[in-house]
């Protein structure tokens, strides 16, 4: 079968045959369809990270995907040929408590694998194999957006954990105000998706980034009521407001940073993005910034990944989405290009673009 392999730490990808997987007990077989690609698998192409699997040089790329089950093993259950489905990605570590209940996204120990990032290989390729426990059944109705279930989980678990921190304030004294405020501050995939979420959920939202209002990203985020602005030459442009939930979705640590300062009292600051960890170091005022998370009861909170249950909490908002704001959600897949242009997409995104996908079986 093709399959998309890096050799990490080398820079570059290649397309190329490789046997099909073997279906064992307990597995499913699964035709890929599309795969989405995101700044992790450019980075991963670039050479900057990415692990190939024990006693192998190359890893298969991929971990946004879309398949069709062609396959199951003798006493498999819950799934059958002709099934849409898509796979989470991260595998437990065998040995801690979360990932004992297939909640690897907290593993305790560091030490799980994770499909088309370290240690497995992912699904840019024409099958691959899976157990069950790890595999999302969608709707057929669906079928054109599936793709992007898998960085709404990541944002799913992102606002949840923002709204776990909100909600310290409840029941809130009255008067409340009428609309609670979101900042979300990049506008690729992660930093959309939360805006739809946010706004399902009645916040007021802006969303900055470094272009203008007449690029893709722009024009979805009008169209679903959040505002644009163009924070290219810093977050003086916001004016004074403050926020009750940042979402940072940029993995720029500077701008961590500052936007600490547009957090309101009792607010949540969610980091998703991951800065270059062999960046310079810089300047900040850190007492001023931490005295201020103490003295107003800030709180910032990574997360990271997410569990099969935020897969399918983002099948259920992926439907209100379509009901509330109708083909808008489609909008966020902004190019598709047969797996033979992979080249073409591994490259930087062009302006204002959030998400591309690899089409690697049409049907």
């Amino acid at each position: 079968m093709r399959a998309l392999r890096v050799t990490p730490p080398a820079k570059g990808a290649h397309l190329g045959e490789v046997p099909a997987p073997e279906l064992v007990p307990g597995t499913v077989r699964v035709r890929t369809l599309e795969c989405g690609v995101c700044g992790t698998d450019r980075d991963i192409a670039s050479g900057l990270y990415g692990q190939a699997p024990p006693g192998r040089p190359d890893l298969i790329l991929g971990h946004e995907n879309l398949g069709t089950v062609i396959e199951t093993a003798a006493g498999v259950t819950g799934f059958a040929p002709g099934d849409l489905v898509v796979a989470t990605v991260r595998r437990g570590c065998g040995k801690c408590r979360f990932c004992a209940a297939n909640r690897s996204d907290f593993c305790e120990t560091g030490a799980f694998t994770e499909r088309g990032i370290r240690g497995q290989d992912g699904y840019m390729a024409d099958e691959y194999v899976e157990a069950p426990d790890y595999l999302v059944r969608v709707p057929k109705a669906l079928r054109s957006i599936a793709v992007i279930l898998e960085p709404l989980s990541v944002v799913e678990k992102a606002v949840e954990q923002g709204a776990a921190v909100l909600a310290r304030l409840h029941p809130p004294p009255s008067p409340t105000p009428s609309e609670p405020t979101a900042l979300i501050a990049g506008t690729g995939a992660i930093g959309i998706l939360a805006a739809f979420r946010l706004r399902l959920e009645g916040f007021g939202v802006t969303a900055i980034d470094r272009h203008g209002d007449d690029t893709p990203a722009g024009r979805l985020l009008a169209a679903i009521g959040a505002r644009h602005v163009n924070a290219g030459t810093g977050l003086d442009v916001l004016g004074e407001q403050r926020f009750e939930l940042i979402v940072e979705a940029t993995g720029s640590a500077n701008l961590d940073f500052a936007l600490l300062q547009r957090l309101g009292p009792n607010g949540a600051l969610v980091l998703t993005g991951i800065p270059a960890a062999d960046r310079p170091p810089f300047l900040v005022a850190g007492g001023g910034l931490l005295r201020d998370v103490v003295l107003d009861n800030q709180a910032i909170v990574g997360s990271v990944n997410a569990n099969r249950r935020y897969f399918a909490l983002g099948l259920r908002h992926l439907a209100q989405f379509r009901r509330r704001w109708g083909t808008a959600i489609g909008d966020i897949i902004t190019e598709r290009h047969p797996l033979e242009e992979f080249a073409t997409v591994l490259n930087a995104p062009t302006t204002g673009a959030m998400k591309s996908v690899l089409v690697v079986n049409p049907r």
